[in-house]
């Protein structure tokens, strides 16, 4: 009696595990177990499709992500379409990155979406760029002074391409640069594209008489000689390709504009989904991979991610709106 009671005992326990085994289901695959997206917000040619095209090369390339990575191009309102979409039909979706900038900052600041970067989850930062003034080769502003006086003496006739939508990142740039030289930035005649791409190519048809870019998103057109760099909106001279390149400051304009690289993810996605990203695209601002691409995009190392990345979103959302006001942009 006590051989079969001890018997029927163990045959429950294994029992017992095995309704246990079977009611957890399959282990778990280690994520990302299926394909990533990367939302570049803005058509192809720019920065934000830059920044994603570039990060998803070397996070293959240095094997930090195995799984096959997609870049998605969805344009529209300064990073506004993408944001939008994200919340209201990813949430969740931890296979997801999307690209952003101070331009979605200037976009979040002008209330053009009822969302700020609480609405989303922030990852990290992975570089900074500066901005830029530029015009065609062939252009009769031969300097920033030049380009300046035509403005001073009729705004009108110095017409602006940017990537970005009215009062977004591209305006800003060249606002801040008229309102440092003692005119009014609220007069500027700018012209928005969907991207940097679209907006260079604006410049260089002959469409509009400057454009205000990101660097990264011109160093091939300066390499090849197809655009004049008027000034750059650094605190110094970059080096490289552009070093004989003055900035702003060196021509008595006190105007610089910073702007940092970096991507969020969407609401609601799990721990260990954001745990991941925070981590990975860590390792990835490490490796040599990503040095020699900062190197080739003029790009300039900075790094932030988790709960900093996210204090740090807060803080440039509040100087955005400062900004805006002082400028003219925003009551």
């Amino acid at each position: 009696m006590r051989t079969y009671s001890t018997s029927r005992t163990g045959l429950y326990v294994l029992t017992a595990v095995i309704l246990a085994i079977a009611a957890a289901g399959p282990a778990a695959a280690a994520f990302p177990e299926k394909a990533i997206e990367i939302i570049a917000p803005a058509n192809p040619g720019g920065g934000w499709d830059l920044t994603s095209r570039s990060t998803a090369k070397v996070l293959a390339d240095e094997k930090l992500v195995t799984q096959p990575i997609a870049v998605t191009n969805m344009p529209g309102g300064s990073g506004a379409v993408a944001i939008s979409h994200v919340i209201t039909k990813r949430k969740g979706d931890g296979h997801l990155l999307i690209a952003a900038s101070p331009s979605l900052t200037f976009t979040l600041a002008l209330k053009r979406v009822p969302y700020t970067y609480k609405d989303v989850t922030p990852v990290a930062a992975v570089a900074t760029d500066y901005g830029a003034i530029v015009v065609r080769k062939d252009s009769p502003f031969k300097s920033l002074k030049d380009l300046l006086e035509a403005y001073r003496k009729n705004p009108a006739d110095v017409s602006v391409a940017g990537g970005s939508a009215p009062g977004g990142q591209d305006h800003v740039k060249f606002a801040k640069v008229i309102k440092a030289a003692g005119m009014d930035p609220t007069k500027v005649k700018y012209v928005p594209h969907q991207g940097g791409g679209e907006a260079l190519a604006s410049l260089l048809g002959g469409h509009t008489a400057a454009a205000s870019p990101d660097v990264s998103e011109i160093v091939g057109q300066v390499e090849a000689g197809e655009v004049r760099v008027l000034a750059l909106l650094s605190e110094k001279r970059l080096g490289g390709s552009l070093k004989d390149i003055p900035t702003a400051i060196e021509q008595g304009v006190n105007a610089t504009y910073i702007l940092w690289r970096g991507f969020y993810a969407a609401p609601g996605i799990s721990k260990e989904a954001t745990d991941f990203w925070v981590t990975t695209l860590g390792k990835m601002v490490k490796t040599e991979g990503w040095k020699k691409t900062l190197q080739a995009n003029k790009w300039f190392d900075y790094s932030v991610g988790g709960a900093d990345y996210a204090r740090f979103l807060t803080q440039d959302l509040e100087a955005g709106e400062t900004l805006l006001k002082e400028l003219g942009f925003l009551k």
